[in-house]
């Protein structure tokens, strides 16, 4: 049990910040999920019946989420890059716990996924 502790306790601390940075990550996920799903909606196509039903607000929101989406975006990758690049290269210490736990960043945004997200 003391190997498996000790095994871990280099991998825990990437984990926990990965699981950190997921959470606005999930926020930038269902940013672009919902523009690739109402983004396209415009002024003009209020009357058109070819479209899955546009409203106003789908068509006023649509700029705001694409704002939230870039400046989310860019704070998670801000984050992903400072605390998985240049913070472990600064110090001398290996990039692989880091790396391997990245894919962590995704575990908010599939717990938000299943419970009806």
């Amino acid at each position: 049990m003391r190997t498996a502790l000790r095994a871990l306790r280099c991998h825990l601390p990437p984990l926990l910040v990965h699981l950190l940075i997921g959470v606005p990550a999930a926020l930038a996920f269902v940013c672009a999920r919902w523009y690739l799903a109402y983004g396209h909606c415009e002024y003009g196509d209020l009357g058109r019946r070819d479209l899955d039903g546009c409203t106003y607000d789908q068509i006023e929101n649509s700029g705001f989420a694409l704002i939230a989406l870039i400046l989310i975006g860019s704070l998670v990758l801000l984050l992903l890059l400072l605390f998985d690049v240049l913070r472990p290269l600064r110090a001398g210490r290996p990039l692989k716990p880091h790396l391997l736990t990245l894919p962590a960043v995704l575990i908010p945004y599939a717990v938000y996924v299943t419970n009806g997200g």
